[in-house]
């Protein structure tokens, strides 16, 4: 896999996998790579994959990114071994040819003299498997073919036992799932001791509650029926460790309980399953039939038997269960680089008017939405919506959002008629309890006119340069709600100086440490102090000041924002000379 490899002046040098599409760079801990480097921006570059190349590109940064040397003005395609320069900071790409270890000179040691031999000492230190593993050994080299273990268990030799604990582990070396592994077990069990019933219960990872894995009856003729296992005796298995034996059921006290049924029950056998002090499961065996009573003998065959097995079950169990969470991430990771292709790659370049858009979403994936999209009329589309939940499902949704916006932009007349056909899309396929925010304006750049519609989204600001605050509220309902719903346009002035920003709610609804949320006033006043800076110098003020308000609490939505500055005269005058 392609990495960075991020070299600091005073420490080692990290590495870091571009395993994700888009990778931020800077200096908050909010980034993908937080670079502790004072003159690194608060979000300075971009790293994105497209195909099998990488790019670079910088993101308003107050210093500049260089690279091989160079100014970084635009998107830049990453080379092997090519240098980013970011303040101090020294990254360097790797995509799997680089020599991170030039100047390394290697020493081979070419004397004849052999090295002994290693030797590791094994410590025994389960329950009941000490010695077990080193006997099967011991007879694996001399065996040529495992007995059939006979069912009069009970007056076999050792080296019949042996034989028994060679099969349980030549067996159980096969690859299988868990269930063909608790099958193979039950099928050994009723080699080991005459039961004509057995069960294995098992207790799910984060679980008490114990439940039926396999049930079977020796002859696999006719319904297993039945079985219902004593407290007493699931308390005395799973919660002490204790392997249980009884001859004769019906008399025994600790099967005395009025809610157990033991239909004719006379031989049980009960032994746990589980690596050390871990107990995770059962072995339980029985008979109805009297001249068939289990012995001592019996209950320490079994218990050695489940104590091999248990070994391969959790074995099994957690190769599936990293099997389960890889295939969890991989899918993760796929759906957060779908979402990821949703967002530009980069603001569009408007005369006269400089932009800036960012997410960073709580979880891997998140619900909040924007876009700026060019229309042939020369207008400009700027979108921010927020979908209700976080997480997957929240996702799924922001995607229908983006391909609703998308296809009905600049097909009708008005504002209006463009949200009230979104709405009526997602109100016809999205669930009933969810809905969508959404902030949705159409800039002229030349005459700096904004028409927009807000549909229950937070009010944006438009910080003027004169000083004054404007909200911009008007629109109607969240979309989804009502497929009917009514909606209304407004009209405002981005004159020369202004600044535009537009967030979720993950901005002004962070909290203090002490539970206070940063509010929209907050988020004002930095606007209003900072309203000389470019947009992206206003982007990591906001980020800034949501960091220091913050100090450390997790975000608990996604925070997104977009800055739309209409440059003061004399910059727009000079920018197109």
């Amino acid at each position: 896999m392609s990495e960075l490899i991020v070299k600091y002046p005073d420490r080692a040098a990290d590495h870091f996998p571009l395993g994700r599409l888009r990778i931020t760079i800077g200096r908050s801990a909010r980034n993908d790579l937080c670079i502790p480097d004072p003159f690194a921006s608060r979000v300075h570059a971009e790293v994105r994959r497209e195909g099998d190349e990488y790019l670079l590109q910088d993101l308003g940064s107050a210093n500049g990114t260089l690279y091989n040397g160079a100014t970084v003005e635009s998107v830049v395609p990453l080379t092997p071994g090519g240098r980013i320069q970011i303040g101090e900071t020294e990254i360097i790409f790797n995509d799997g040819t680089y020599n991170s270890s030039m100047g390394a000179t290697m020493i081979t040691d070419n004397s004849g003299t052999s090295l002994p031999e290693a030797t590791i000492a094994l410590a025994s230190g389960d329950r009941t498997t000490s010695g077990l593993l080193e006997a099967i050994d011991a007879i694996e080299g001399a065996r040529t073919k495992p007995e059939k273990v006979s069912r009069e268990v009970a007056t076999s030799n050792r080296g019949d036992l042996l034989a028994l604990i060679s099969k349980v582990g030549i067996t159980l070396l096969a690859s299988a799932t868990l269930n063909e592994t608790l099958e193979q077990i039950v099928s050994l069990v009723f080699e080991a001791v005459p039961a004509d019933r057995c069960l294995i219960m098992m207790r799910d990872e984060g679980s008490e509650d114990l439940r039926v894995a396999v049930a079977r009856l020796r002859d696999r003729a006719g319904e297993v029926g039945e079985i219902r296992v004593s407290r007493n005796v699931l308390d005395e298995v799973v919660i002490r460790g204790k392997s249980v034996l009884t001859s004769d059921a019906q008399h025994d006290p600790r099967f005395a309980s009025g809610t157990v049924v033991l239909q004719g029950v006379r031989s049980v056998l009960a032994v746990p399953l589980g690596v050390a002090e871990k107990v995770f499961g059962i072995i339980y065996a029985d008979s109805p039939i009297a001249e068939g009573r289990f012995t001592e003998d019996h209950l320490k065959v079994l218990t050695t038997l489940a104590s091999v097995a248990a070994i391969r079950v959790e074995n099994t169990r957690l190769i599936e269960a990293r099997l389960e969470r890889e295939r969890l991430e991989r899918e993760l990771a796929l759906a957060s680089e779908i979402q990821q292709r949703f967002q530009p790659a980069a603001p569009p370049h408007i005369v006269g008017y400089e932009l800036q858009g960012i997410s960073f979403p709580c979880y891997e994936i998140g619900g909040d939405y924007y876009d700026f999209i060019e229309r042939k009329d020369g207008r400009l589309v700027i979108a921010l919506g927020d979908v209700s939940g976080k997480g997957t499902a929240a996702a799924l949704l922001m995607s229908s959002l983006h391909a609703a916006v998308h296809a009905q932009a600049g097909s009708h007349d008005s504002l209006v008629a463009t949200i009230s056909a979104v709405n009526r899309y997602l109100a016809d396929n999205i669930p009933a309890n969810r809905f969508v925010t959404l902030f949705y304006a159409e800039l002229d750049p030349e005459s700096g006119s904004l028409a927009f519609l807000n549909a229950g989204h937070n009010p944006p600001l438009i910080v003027h340069s004169a000083g004054t605050v404007e909200q911009l509220a008007s629109g109607g309902l969240p979309l989804g709600i009502k497929p009917d719903a009514e909606y209304r346009e407004g009209r405002t002035q981005l004159q020369p100086g202004d600044v535009l920003v537009i967030y979720s709610d993950g901005v002004t609804e962070a909290v203090s440490p002490t539970g206070e949320e940063f509010g929209p006033t907050r988020l004002y006043e930095v606007v209003s102090r900072n309203i000389e800076a470019s947009a992206a110098g206003i982007r990591d003020r906001i980020e800034s000041s949501l960091t220091k308000f913050s100090q450390g609490t997790s975000a608990a939505d996604d925070i997104t924002l977009v800055i739309v500055k209409r440059q003061a005269e004399a910059k727009h005058a000079s920018s197109g000379d």
